[in-house]
């Protein structure tokens, strides 16, 4: 989980930085990249609502993971209106302008990263295990990847789950190899301009700073 939160983290700080001085050649690979980001923080809570706190509240309690339910409610309107204004530049309803991108992530920003944050202890391993065994944790845990899986576009979630990874928290389980080479080489075709706004490349390498 905090694999996934720190990579929501790592993409809003990108779209942040890089608004500001995004050229007209590049606004529709830039749109990519933040559509991206703004669908897997989407995607991520969703799953989190309709599978996995559903699973764990059956031996954590009715409700225990109420708090973070309550938290998303207080950010999302404000992510959909962003993934709305993305999507009217791509249709080119819109003007692309950096400024406002900015301001509308920082609408939302600071109160999605305080919850995702919180929300971290509230599934802390020791609290898990003293409720859950590990087969059942890892029962869990797989049906909620398999789950994730089916519902995303494999060209944009993969590529943006490399580029705005965190070598500090690293994904757990890894990505086998062959995906990543799949994403590098494949996968990441599709949009090719729109992974170079994440911090890391396609092979997981640190750019450099802005």
């Amino acid at each position: 989980m905090a694999a996934a939160h720190n990579a929501f983290i790592q993409g809003i700080n990108a779209m942040v930085a890089h608004a500001p001085n995004i050229t007209s050649d590049k606004v529709e690979p830039f749109m990519v990249f933040s559509l991206a980001v703004v669908d897997s923080i989407h995607h991520h809570h969703d799953m989190e609502e309709t599978f996995y706190f559903p699973e764990i509240e059956k031996k954590l309690g009715a409700g225990s993971m109420s708090a973070s339910v309550d938290q998303h409610h207080t950010f999302v309107p404000q992510l959909v209106q962003l993934k709305e204004w993305i999507e009217s530049v791509r249709a080119g309803t819109e003007m692309y302008d950096g400024k406002l991108l900015v301001e509308k992530v920082h609408s939302f920003s600071d109160i999605m990263i305080n919850h995702l944050n919180e929300e971290i202890p509230s599934l802390e391993s020791s609290r898990m295990r003293a409720v859950f065994t590990e087969k059942e944790l890892k029962d869990i845990d797989n049906e909620f990847m398999k789950q994730a899986l089916a519902k995303i576009d494999f060209n944009t979630t993969l590529p943006l789950s490399i580029v705005c990874g965190n070598p500090a928290t690293p994904w757990f389980p890894p990505f086998p190899l062959p995906l990543k080479w799949a994403t590098r080489w494949w996968f990441s075709r599709k949009y090719p301009g729109a992974w170079e706004f994440g911090p890391l490349d396609l092979a997981g390498n640190p750019r450099a700073a802005l």
